[in-house]
């Protein structure tokens, strides 16, 4: 017999690994005997922290009960999951991926499992050469422009935190965490409301993907940068920073928002319009503040790890609105720059967040008509970048500002604290952030007051140029760009925001080629 079950814990009395435990509190909500229980399978699992006093773990699950148990309680049929089929066998060969980041990752693992032999192309390097460049970057800080934090194989994402939440609403999702879970990452990512691989594992489980590409007849191309299409009423071919034509049936180019000049180069020859984009700046508190504004404890509960938090506020008809994102619990701030002499700041936590700090961006958006073309507003941002590396001295030592002074626009006397790896100096980031400066003030004001204490604890730290793309390209069918043959996903496209929503939308891209491009 299998039913679905709920059941509501208190998180103070669970233990680290509760999960695997959860039979005795099922039983005591079905009434029935824990023997009762042949086997449960959790579907989901939330934290209900509205109550400080009592925060609570929420679990929907799938249970197996022993045949002629009679339940009672809080239950109902077993579910019926939706499932999503991978595409049949395609006869289309050796397409191009340009991007190895999730979404072209996707496409690849798709089309390579469909017989289509994708090629791989990406200016950065695998993760083992790229971690070892970055650690590189850290210890002596000369920066590789080609791999970084933001360039080579796993994308940008491999380094903040592996985040998996979305609010996409889609059955590819599950494949998504799916094929994570198979390469390695935490089962728990298939069932937690808020899952994260962690950027200390994220490498792993990216590698092993590569793997399963190229088992299924898929190759990559490292070291290489894609500057142009060429085509003439059809995709013929990609140009290279080495002069090279690369021709193809098919292409999908899958950059990073990062890849700037390659979307300019986009911009001149298929469709697209100027889109609302994000900028602000980095937050950091002490994790044990965190903990105990959610959950009452500064200890927090073993149960539940470093706490989380996502404030905002709304636009009004004068004052755009402010949102926290990409929040890293017990994480540390990152040099996530890929041009010499320009500094932006991200975030990232590894598996167990068991740092001292946590961090978060404060963003507000820009709106599509604040610039006239992709490469004004690009030049708006680099100016940004390039004056936060000078305001930090010069070496990617990050300007930073209390929250209190960047209230009363005045420069802090002293830094104390904080994660960043690379030093950081006190300079006014009121003046780097300007053009949303009264945005992210009322944010601050707004949520301390819902968290007292935001404000006199937190150190802002550099500035978050690189949320998201001012630029996104239109798209005649699913993915297929305004050139027959040219398709276009990911975040560089403008069409996704994190890891799973650039993933799924490399799957359906995949799913497109193969529909489309039949020889």
């Amino acid at each position: 017999m299998h039913i679905s079950a709920n059941i509501n814990l208190e998180a103070a009395h669970l233990s680290r690994d509760c999960d695997k435990m959860l039979a005795p509190y099922i039983a005591k909500s079905l009434h029935i005997m824990p023997d009762d229980i042949v086997s449960y399978r959790i579907q989901k699992r939330s934290i209900d922290a509205r109550h400080r006093s009592n925060v609570r773990l929420l679990y929907a699950l799938d249970v197996e009960l022993r045949d002629g148990t009679h339940p009672k309680g809080d239950f109902a049929p077993a579910r019926k999951e939706d499932s999503w089929h991978q595409p049949e066998h395609t006869t289309l060969r050796n397409p191009l991926i340009v991007g190895a980041g999730p979404a072209g990752l996707f496409t690849a693992l798709v089309l390579a499992e469909a017989g289509a032999e994708p090629i791989v192309i990406e200016r950065g390097y695998d993760v083992q050469t790229r971690q070892q460049d970055i650690s590189e970057f850290l210890r002596t800080r000369r920066l590789n422009p080609e791999s970084n934090y933001l360039f080579g194989e796993g994308g940008a994402g491999t380094w903040s935190d592996g985040k998996l939440y979305t609010r996409v609403h889609d059955v590819r999702c599950s494949y998504v965490l799916r094929t994570f879970a198979e390469a390695g990452a935490p089962p728990e990512i298939l069932y937690f409301a808020h899952p994260h691989i962690g950027s200390d594992l994220l490498p792993g489980v990216i590698a092993a993907l590569r793997k399963r590409i190229i088992a299924s007849g898929g190759r990559f191309i490292w070291g290489t940068q894609i500057v142009d299409v060429i085509g003439n009423g059809h995709f013929q071919a990609l140009l290279t920073d080495k002069g090279e034509r690369l021709e193809a049936p098919a292409a999908l180019i899958a950059c990073g928002h990062s890849a700037r000049q390659l979307i300019l180069s986009l911009t001149r020859r298929i469709a697209f319009k100027m889109k609302p984009f994000q900028m602000g700046c980095r937050i950091e508190h002490p994790q044990s503040f965190i903990n105990e504004i959610r959950y009452g404890s500064k200890a927090s509960y073993p149960a539940l790890g470093a706490a989380e938090y996502q404030y905002s506020i709304s636009s009004t008809a004068n004052m755009p609105g402010a949102t926290t994102f990409c929040m890293c619990p017990g994480g540390v701030i990152i040099p996530a720059t890929c041009q010499e002499n320009t500094l932006c700041t991200n975030g990232m936590s590894n598996s167990a967040r068991n740092g001292k700090y946590a961090n978060s961006a404060i963003i507000s958006t820009l709106a599509a008509d604040t610039f006239a073309s992709p490469a004004e507003a690009f030049s708006f941002l680099e100016r940004i970048e390039a004056d936060a590396f000078t305001k930090g001295g010069g070496d990617y030592t990050a300007p930073a500002q209390k929250a209190a002074d960047f209230l009363e626009r005045k420069c802090s006397k002293s830094i104390q604290g904080g994660s960043y790896p690379l030093g950081m100096t006190p300079q006014a980031l009121h003046t780097l952030a300007a053009p949303i400066y009264t945005a992210l003030a009322n944010a601050l004001r707004a949520f301390d007051r819902q968290a007292h204490g935001f404000i006199q604890l937190g150190l802002l730290t550099g500035v978050e140029t690189r949320v998201s793309s001012p630029v996104r390209f239109e798209r005649t069918t699913y993915g297929a760009s305004s050139m027959p043959g040219l398709y276009i996903a990911g975040e560089g496209a403008g069409m996704a925001g994190g890891i799973v929503s650039a993933a799924i939308d490399g799957i359906k891209n995949a799913e497109a080629i193969i529909s489309t491009q039949r020889f």
